[in-house]
């Protein structure tokens, strides 16, 4: 069962955050202030390890005092299941059998409500099965009562049944089986006598009749479809587990102290790290507090290293991502925790490691604790991870926090750029706290305040600084090999002295259609001249719709392949070549799995060459199709040729799409020009 969606609404700052979509990882980017911390919050009250209750007095957004209610709703939800849950479900009853997920909300009161995707299953018994279960159990009369009673019997079960057709089915049934069961006394021969052996039968068949009646009863009780599937949906809600970068354990404590404070209901993010840390390694706070009152310190040593043991064991077998050996001492009241690490042999006390390491342990100790020891089903929200880490630890958390997200979910929120993933820019959202709207979370970056955008255009910057090159003039492509493709081209146009590319555009490949509309958008932001090109095919014309539409970029800096090249179908830079140009290299990479098989192009199929190509080898056999291994043989073969080795229809497209970004180039000069 897992998280698809969230929507956050009527808490502390968020009057309603939007609809969030959810993968594996996300990220909740913003200023200080934004509401970042009030999503977190409100997600882990929907289903916490431990109760925590949403609060009307303190948590309802402020100057909405009229519209205060504890049915107010505070998270919505929508969850997909997995094959193996949809299995269960469709288990329950038929009409469940359809269900792909489930939409969950919880209010101020703390109730669950639940509506089935796409459809509720059947919230009453179906009647045809009453009717079976009532007929499987008392449809026959026993062996051995008189054929009166038979006679009698049959027709009064048909009213009996006939009834519950008629009224409630299972409810009926139910509340109606002791008056049914008074029937059948009446069914006697009224010229048998009590001393009679066939009034004896009869009353034997009537005890057995009742004991089969009060089997159908107990199966009728059963909870109808809908409630079942809810039931058992519930059971695999997972947990919500929050952390933020302060709930860190010092390394030590005053364990009657602890004790107090927990009695006083005012303990503190240490005291809880300790408890649960002491829980996991088989301590209890009450007896060590107690222990420490005890002269027989022998015994207690030996339940100290007992617990360091056990804990170091604990970790051992549950959790491989980082190595821990852990000691604890203790003298009187006073709890001394040791630790190391497979990086640094020495047992030095918690509260002497590193902020990060501290942070580490502790989040590690936390997801053990509300997880059982199970490390998945989960979905883990940490607030502002990492600000005790320098830059390059901060990377290494990245990688860390995706394997919490190898069985779980993870939610993260941060200011810094170092903690954003520029590797999957759609799992980046913006928060911030819009004027009279109250908080918001979305994608649409370009629409974001200045403080919003700071943290994105700074760990992009970053990002590239690093690994690509960033120009005045800018080309967004959406691959290397349209990358690879353009550019050889254009040289080889320069060398046979025709038009070539600008020498001041600078091409960055953005990874997918996907991503182009993120970065086309960050490079605008940061004031650079930016154009893009997209393949015309559905992924391409969706990155246009954000480009235009959603985002800032003008409908004339967005160029679609289709029309550059005056081709009315959808379009991708490979089909810039001639259909044998490529093929031939189609061949020629897939060599080895093709073998003997001839791999031909279905007659009529005017999709993208790359489409047609992997439909034609998913009919080989061979399921997916890699043109970055064309693309290489086809650059190989670039390198060794001239503009004149080229077919003319090749050169035409080429010559169209440079002309076209060039053009865009000459109207920026003019532009600047004029200023």
């Amino acid at each position: 069962m897992k998280l698809k969606r969230f929507r956050v609404q009527n808490f502390r700052n968020v009057t309603d955050s939007g609809w969030v979509e959810l993968g594996d990882i996300l990220t909740l980017v913003g200023k200080n202030e934004a509401g970042k911390t009030s999503i977190l919050k409100a997600l882990w009250k929907f289903n916490p390890y431990e109760e925590q209750p949403y609060s009307l007095d303190r948590e309802w957004p402020r100057g909405r005092r009229k519209e205060r209610s504890p049915e107010q709703l505070v998270v919505e939800t929508e969850f997909v299941f997995d094959d193996e849950e949809k299995a269960k479900l469709a288990s329950i009853h038929e009409s469940a059998s359809t269900i792909t997920g489930i939409r969950i909300k919880k209010n101020y009161k703390g109730t669950f409500s639940s509506t089935f995707l796409p459809t509720d299953p059947a919230d009453k018994h179906d009647i045809k099965w009453v009717v079976s279960v009532i007929k499987e159990k008392i449809g026959t009369v026993p062996e051995g009562a008189s054929d009166h009673f038979k006679a009698q019997y049959s027709p009064a079960l048909e009213t009996f049944i006939q009834q519950v057709r008629e009224n409630d089915g299972s409810v009926y049934a139910v509340e109606n089986a002791a008056s049914f069961k008074a029937v059948f006394a009446s069914l006697h021969h009224p010229n048998n006598p009590q001393n009679n052996p066939q009034f004896q039968a009869d009353q034997q068949a009537i005890a057995t009749l009742n004991k089969a009646l009060d089997a159908a009863v107990a199966e009728l009780k059963t909870e109808p479809p809908l409630r079942r599937a809810i039931d058992t949906a519930l059971e695999w809600l997972p947990t919500f587990i929050y952390m933020d970068d302060y709930r860190i354990f010092t390394g030590s404590a005053q364990l009657e102290q602890v004790q107090q404070r927990y009695k006083d209901k005012k303990s503190t993010d240490a005291d809880y790290t300790i408890r649960l840390i002491m829980k996991q390694a088989g301590l209890d706070l009450d007896q060590e507090v107690e222990k420490g009152k005890a002269p027989d310190r022998e015994q207690r040593m030996l339940d100290m290293n007992d617990a360091s043991l056990t804990l170091t064991n604990e970790i051992a077998n549950r959790w491989s991502q980082k190595k821990y050996e852990i000691q604890f001492e203790a003298d009187g009241q006073q709890l001394i925790m040791f630790v190391k690490d497979i990086e640094s042999p020495a047992l030095v006390p918690l509260e002497e490691r590193s902020k990060g390491f501290q942070w580490f342990f502790s989040f590690d100790m936390l997801f053990m604790s509300e997880t059982s020891g199970e490390f998945n089903n989960s979905v883990i929200l940490l607030d502002e991870p990492g600000l005790h880490l320098h830059a390059a630890a901060q990377r290494d958390l990245l990688e860390r926090m995706k394997a919490y997200a190898q069985n779980n979910q993870l939610i993260y929120t941060t200011h810094l750029p170092f903690m954003v993933d520029f590797s999957q820019l759609d799992t980046i959202y913006i928060c911030e706290d819009k004027p009279k709207e109250g908080v918001k979370v979305h994608h649409d970056w370009a629409a974001a305040g200045k403080d919003a955008r700071f943290t994105l255009q700074a760990a992009l910057g970053l990002s590239w600084s690093q690994s690509l090159f960033v120009g005045k003039y800018n080309l967004v492509v959406e691959g290397v090999t349209d990358f690879w493709f353009l550019s050889t081209i254009s040289e080889l146009m320069r060398q046979a002295g025709k038009e070539g590319l600008d020498e001041e555009l600078v091409i960055t490949p953005a990874g997918g259609a996907s991503k182009v509309a993120y970065i086309g958008t960050i490079l605008r932001g940061q004031e650079l001249r930016v154009a893009v090109l997209l393949d015309s095919d559905p992924e391409g014309q969706t990155a246009y719709e954000q480009l235009v539409r959603q985002w800032i970029l003008d409908e004339n800096h967005v160029l679609m392949l289709g029309p550059a090249i005056g081709a009315e179908k959808d379009r991708c830079l490979e089909d810039m070549f001639s259909e044998d140009y490529y093929l031939g290299f189609v061949h020629e990479a897939y060599k080895k799995e093709l073998g003997k098989k001839n791999l031909s192009l279905q007659a009529n199929d005017e999709r993208p060459i790359v489409q047609r190509v992997e439909t034609a080898l998913q009919g080989t056999g061979i399921e997916t199709f890699n043109k970055g291994r064309v693309a290489k043989r086809i650059m190989k073969d670039l390198a060794e040729k001239s503009l004149s080795d080229l077919d003319d229809a090749t050169i035409d497209n080429f010559t169209k799409v440079i002309a076209a970004v060039n053009s865009l180039l000459s109207k920026w000069r003019e532009q600047e020009n004029n200023r």
